[in-house]
């Protein structure tokens, strides 16, 4: 679901930004980890507290109106307001333990909750195609079980879409942070069918961060189908097919049909080997034009649709390129560099001061001397590709740089033509470092058809195998075999550490399992359902990340969870308890480790 997906991008800027923004206030490190979005009813979310909690309203305004909620326990409240006013360590261990929330703790907690409330405005007004303020209202202590969910108090009998983390202060581990946003307000559909039910939907009956399920979005692909698949066959009375495009669809980019049938896969690696050149052309250009080394390196070329570039790939402000293709094709491309990049880049040809750069790239101040600046480099990479594809591509094109402007991803409608349009695209993406600075990542979009690069089916990346893997030993054929084979294994290996995950399947898959491996960007919740035995967790190092995986899961299904990771300490096995692991599998693990794990936890299954 689009609103989801972009909702959920903003949620997580927000989040990271509340912790810069109160550790900042506080003057101590303030983390929110293991973050987890979910829909819950009013009667869903007090039912799950425990202890008296502080509620602070917050109301929504600009383009949505409503009123969402920031709740704490009221001991982590003291402890928050009692830093700010920086009470002594003795004091504060007595005052936290007698709950004691008098009228200065109070106003504290609530320059906090206004600071929280800023970094959400802040986020949503950079990010989110609706014009939306957080506001802190009055604030009052509840006790969870007393709650009326049929009352407006202390906030409306609604669906919500949760956002929760736990939070941390210095080396002090606190509870939970909650923010309470109506969720039909923001465009979460089933929010408003339920609304008022004092219930979740039946399909969410246990608080889950998936969503109900719609169809995927499958029209670039299709689209690029029946494009290729309907064009007409050329008449040699007429005049040429490509001016015949040119005329009638001066958007669409034009090539002409090829002779024999195109070999794509050879092809393809045709384009990735001029790509490289490219890379390498870059290096040279831009670095002399700066006068200092420039890197541009680790590449990587794959077919990525218009939602999925904006809403997965990139993050934060870019500075968009718009590169017409000219020549025997012609079309659009596109070059991204996020925008302090691009000021950085800028603000080095022109020879800022480095301490005027530091602050004119920590301010994101895109000045005209900058822009300009900047544009002149477009202008060589335009021209470093032009020299590659004009003297070695089987079609003689050109890429020609027509202006620059910035977009934010998430305000981005993948329905419409702007900034781009809604298709398929060639993205090759490279790692950019400057005198020696590592930046962000850079990536030039072509249209797949263009290069006659095109996929009908689910795109594949060039260099990477799909993310779920099937059946140990067996390389999945499609993905919709993948995800029917994901969908009845018996157990999942969800992470990011290859070796161990391919040595537990083999071993599992020998004990007469039916096995499937997940990365940790797949959705888990399409594959977790009752049939299943166990989930494994397999990470190379034991992160947050981890266990944000591991809340979804056991907020989705209830079977033995274990953790699988090398170096464990006392504190980590702790967190990941509290997280709902079950059971903890040191790595690397031998044969006999793996089949003695699998058997005690079937063993507790069965019981």
């Amino acid at each position: 679901m689009e609103a989801q997906k972009r909702l959920d991008k903003v949620l997580a800027a927000a989040q990271k930004k509340t912790e810069t923004e109160v550790g900042a206030l506080l003057g101590v490190p303030f983390s929110l980890s293991g973050s987890l979005f979910q829909p819950v009813s009013k009667g869903q979310f007090f039912e799950n507290l425990s202890g008296r909690q502080i509620v602070a309203r917050m109301d929504i305004t600009g383009d949505i109106n409503a009123q969402g909620a920031l709740v704490v326990s009221l001991r982590d409240a003291v402890r928050l307001g009692g830093t700010l006013i920086m009470l002594p360590p003795s004091e504060m261990e007595e005052v936290v333990s007698r709950e004691e929330y008098n009228e200065d703790t109070e106003d504290s907690y609530g320059e906090i909750a206004n600071i929280i409330a800023g970094s959400y405005t802040k986020m949503f007004e950079e990010m989110f195609p609706q014009n939306c303020r957080f506001i802190r209202k009055e604030q009052e202590s509840i006790q969870p079980l007393k709650v009326d969910v049929e009352s407006d108090q202390p906030l409306p009998n609604k669906v919500y879409y949760q956002v929760s983390a736990t939070m941390s202060l210095g080396d002090k581990q606190m509870g939970d942070m909650f923010m309470l946003l109506p969720a039909a307000d923001f465009g979460l559909e089933w929010g408003s069918a339920a609304e008022g039910s004092g219930q979740a939907p039946a399909d969410q009956a246990q608080p889950s961060p998936g969503w109900p399920a719609q169809p995927e979005r499958q029209e670039t692909a299709a689209e690029g189908a029946a494009d290729t698949e309907n064009a007409p066959i050329p008449d040699e009375t007429q005049p040429p097919q490509g001016e015949q495009q040119v005329a009638a669809e001066p958007a669409e980019p034009v090539r002409k049909p090829a002779s024999p049938p195109l070999d794509v896969e050879k092809h393809r690696k045709l384009v990735d080997r001029l790509l490289e050149e490219c890379r390498e052309k870059l290096e040279e250009e831009v670095g002399a034009l700066l006068g200092c080394e420039a890197k541009f390196q680790h590449v990587e070329n794959r077919l990525i649709s218009k939602e999925d570039f904006f809403f997965e790939e990139v993050t934060g402000k870019q500075v968009m390129a718009n590169m017409d293709v000219v020549g025997e094709v012609e079309g659009s491309s596109y070059f991204f560099v996020g925008l302090k990049d691009a000021i950085h880049i800028g603000g080095t040809l022109i020879m800022l001061p480095q301490s005027e750069l530091e602050a004119v790239v920590a301010d994101e101040e895109f000045g005209d001397d900058t822009q300009d600046a900047y544009s002149e480099i477009a202008n060589i990479i335009a021209g470093a590709y032009s020299s590659v594809f004009e003297d070695q591509y089987v079609q003689h094109l050109r890429f020609v740089k027509t202006g620059i402007e910035t977009i934010v991803p998430m305000k981005v409608v993948v329905d419409s033509d702007q900034p781009i349009a809604d298709r398929q695209y060639y993205m090759s993406s490279m790692a950019l470092t400057i005198s020696g600075r590592k930046l962000g990542v850079v990536r030039l979009l072509v249209p797949g058809s263009l290069l006659q690069i095109e996929m009908p089916e689910a795109p594949v990346t060039q260099q990477e195998e799909p993310v779920v893997s099937v059946l140990a030993g067996k390389k999945p054929e499609a993905d919709a075999g993948a995800d029917v084979a994901a969908a009845q294994a018996d157990i999942l290996l969800i992470g990011d550490d290859e070796v161990e995950a391919a040595k537990l399947a083999a071993v599992l898959e020998e004990l007469g399992y039916r096995v499937s491996r997940l990365g940790y960007k797949d959705n888990v919740h399409r594959y977790l359902n009752r049939e299943l035995k166990a989930v494994y967790l397999v990470m190379r190092e034991v992160s947050e990340q981890g266990f944000g995986i591991a809340i979804k899961i056991n907020a989705s299904c209830r079977v033995p969870l274990i953790a699988a990771g090398p170096g464990w300490t006392r504190s980590k096995v702790f967190k990941a308890v509290k997280y709902g692991v079950s059971d903890i599998l040191l790595t690397p693990a031998s044969r006999e480790d793996i089949e003695e794990n699998i058997r005690n936890n079937m063993i507790r299954l069965a019981a």
